[in-house]
């Protein structure tokens, strides 16, 4: 073969770092996930970026910071297992445990445990050098996948049941009985595995950025984000109209308290029974402070989440997949293709066409924290005083269980002490 020929068909059609799709398989690992679409050419060859596209988007540091969320997860797995078993164990009396702050721990748990996973595991982000895992490929990507699926749609479901039931006692001044319960327990376990279901069925997870697999861009919003983001949003609103509902009593009742003093016996004793609504609904609302929180952090994080993520998909899949829209990321490839690469050159162009480092990080941080600020809302100091005085009685009873020391007789007499 004349040494023309053979570089011509040597030739390196997709210049450093892309690489030509032709030279990968067409199965396995996530292949929609590819940033492809770069560079084609008349005789449709096509380039594709490396994988993870995120060690070109971010500094070499990015890797590392990563691993904070999965850290601070570990502590939220030890908060999680520590009230669940105090729960478990100790007098309700003293851990003032409910069936809807149960409820909610596990899904909590779930998220927690989706972050702990690749710490133990480091899963492989990538199939091959343009392709990311799916859950099919990977097992740490499916676990992960679905326990973030169950986890993050049980928060919000558990979320909305918790001020649900807020919202009857006070508002509605209903004592809600065992119909409630039981149904609770139903859609908190039932409703999160459906859409699970759904989610493997028509979107599927893998290697989105980071190590913890989430939903695919196809049908995310229909399957996962919007469902997660409506029981959010619904558990924040009826928690709104229950804390306005009771500004309201609070401020009604002032009025009366205040005209109490000129008033006729009758118009007295409604007014004494206004203070007294308002003392009921004060205490109950005292008592139920924590799930207000709770239901802020949840939408916070479920709409930062989302945000994020669904953002950074669209993004780069918007401009790295039509080549009628490469113009965000022109400037980037040029500077890539001159350096042959060069990451830390070209990086100071990517601002246009992605989600910022510090935003990725920090709603992934919120989600690694829900944990620690479960145990911060549900823990008491009473759980402590219980755990002492069960361990207390189980030191005491093993103590009482050991043989009983024999009694000196006459052939057991202390040795004599010792003449100086």
């Amino acid at each position: 073969m004349p040494l023309g020929e053979f570089a011509n068909t040597t030739t390196v059609r997709c210049t450093p770092p892309l690489l030509d799709e032709a030279l990968f398989s067409k199965t396995g690992g996530y292949q929609p996930g590819r940033y492809c679409g770069l560079g084609s050419f008349e005789d449709g060859t096509t380039c594709c970026f490396p994988c993870p596209i995120q060690d070109y988007l971010y500094p070499p540091e990015w890797k590392q910071q990563l691993r904070v969320p999965n850290y601070l997860s570990i502590l939220s797995v030890i908060l999680c297992c520590f009230l669940l078993l105090s729960f478990a164990v100790l007098p309700a009396s003293h851990t003032h445990r409910h069936y809807l702050s149960v409820g909610l721990l596990f899904p909590v748990l779930f998220i927690s445990l989706s972050f702990v996973i690749p710490v133990a595991v480091d899963p492989h982000m990538c199939y091959d050098e343009i392709t990311p895992n799916d859950m099919r490929s990977s097992h740490s990507c499916a676990w992960t996948g679905a326990l973030v699926a169950l986890g993050g749609l049980g928060c919000a479901i558990w979320v909305f049941l918790r001020s649900l039931w807020l919202h009857i006692r006070i508002f509605w001044d209903r004592d809600l009985g065992r119909k409630f319960k039981w149904g609770s327990i139903i859609v908190g376990t039932v409703v999160p595995l459906i859409f699970l279901i759904a989610l493997l069925a028509a979107t599927g997870f893998s290697f989105r950025m980071g190590q913890t697999c989430l939903p695919n861009h196809e049908n995310a919003i229909v399957t996962f984000w919007a469902w997660l983001v409506s029981f959010a949003i619904a558990g924040f609103l009826l928690q709104v109209v229950t804390t306005g509902y009771c500004i309201y009593i609070y401020v009604r009742s002032l009025r009366r308290e205040r005209q109490r003093q000129s008033d006729n016996s009758i118009q007295r004793g409604e007014a004494i029974a206004k203070v007294e609504t308002w003392k009921y609904v004060k205490n109950m609302f005292l008592l139920q402070w924590r799930n207000i929180l709770v239901s802020i952090f949840t939408i916070v994080g479920s709409i930062a989440f989302f945000i994020v993520f669904w953002t950074q998909d669209s993004k780069l899949g918007h401009v790295f997949n039509d080549p009628k829209n490469i113009k965000p990321v022109k400037t980037w490839i040029i500077c890539l293709t001159l350096s042959r690469g060069d990451k830390e050159e070209c990086r100071k162009y990517v601002k246009n066409f992605t989600v910022p480092q510090e935003t990725v990080l920090t709603s992934l941080i919120l989600a690694s924290l829900v944990g620690i600020e479960i145990f911060i809302l549900l823990f008491r100091v009473s759980m402590l005083r219980a755990w002492r005085d069960l361990l207390k009685s189980l030191f005491y009873r093993a103590h009482r269980g050991r043989p009983p020391t024999p009694e000196l007789t006459s052939l057991d007499l202390p040795p004599s002490p010792r003449k100086r």
